[in-house]
């Protein structure tokens, strides 16, 4: 009696760990739907401003001598996980970090369950920052992160910045990339003509200059926003491999609890009968 007592106890963790599980696949198939609404405009916006400042360096192509008087150091800015149970979402993108030559560098981690990954692998960097686990939260995180970065370019003397992070894709995964923000890549911008010359009433440098505050913001904020869903929908899939096992494991235990209680039905019926038949030959 006490095994079939013991296993539906089990199968009651189970079931409790099975709604959890479910719990946490809802709320991050949640976060995924939410930032794959967005990405496709936001994707858009970002291609608008760098053909805004493609039109703006062919028409005065002065202005490409910027990327010239820039230091050497560069700054990266590694977007993590800010929650666990996420697959190797940090893994693949610490190896991907790894992987890039660098040589005077400043590195910042974003997600506090990445930064214990990177602390763990021993990775060297200079600052973490806590990072966006849904897309609710990101514009408060990338009004802070584009902020310490302007200071932190002011500060250090720091112009080229890279950001790496993975980028959601359309087969339910993502693909880890290092993009350059600061200074922008001109060469790629630059056209060889515009149909049409738009009408200024600012200096230039002062409108690439906007365009390259907006810019930057606009990066980080996709950057978090790929992020979140990339590491939301390995989360998913976490759990979604996690709930299949649970049925698995709750069909095995059921076909245990039977077999527990036919042994304790037929032990209790050799009972009966060995009392049935001790009776007898009194």
């Amino acid at each position: 009696m006490n095994s079939a007592l013991q296993m539906n106890k089990k199968i009651k963790s189970v079931n409790e760990i099975e709604e959890i599980v479910s719990s946490m696949k809802a709320f991050s198939n949640y976060n995924v739907q939410s930032a794959k609404r967005q990405l496709p405009y936001l994707r858009r916006y970002e291609r608008n401003i760098e053909n805004s400042v493609g039109d703006l360096v062919t028409i005065f192509p002065h202005l490409k001598e910027i990327e010239q008087k820039l230091p050497e150091k560069t700054i990266f800015v590694l977007f993590l996980s800010e929650e666990g149970l996420c697959g190797f979402f940090n893994e693949d993108i610490l190896d991907f970090f790894s992987a890039i030559e660098k040589e005077s560098h400043f590195t910042l981690v974003i997600g506090e369950m990445g930064t214990q990954e990177a602390i763990a692998r021993d990775l060297s960097f200079s600052q973490s920052l806590k990072g966006a686990s849904n897309v609710e939260a990101i514009d408060n995180y990338t009004i802070e992160l584009s902020t310490y970065l302007h200071e932190l370019v002011a500060k250090e003397q720091l112009s080229t910045l890279n950001l790496v992070y993975a980028q959601h894709n359309d087969q339910g995964s993502y693909d880890v990339v290092n993009k350059k923000i600061l200074p922008p890549d001109f060469s790629e911008f630059y056209k060889e003509s515009i149909k049409k010359e738009p009408l200024l009433y600012l200096k230039s440098h002062d409108i690439l200059n906007a365009l390259i505050k907006e810019y930057l913001h606009t990066s980080c904020y996709r950057a978090f926003l790929e992020s979140v869903a990339s590491e939301n929908q390995e989360r998913f899939n976490s759990m979604n491999h996690a709930k299949n096992s649970i049925k698995e494991k709750k069909k095995e235990m059921k076909l245990e609890l039977n077999a527990f209680r036919q042994r304790e039905i037929t032990q209790e019926l050799l009972e009966i009968v060995n009392t049935y038949r001790s009776m007898v030959k009194i």
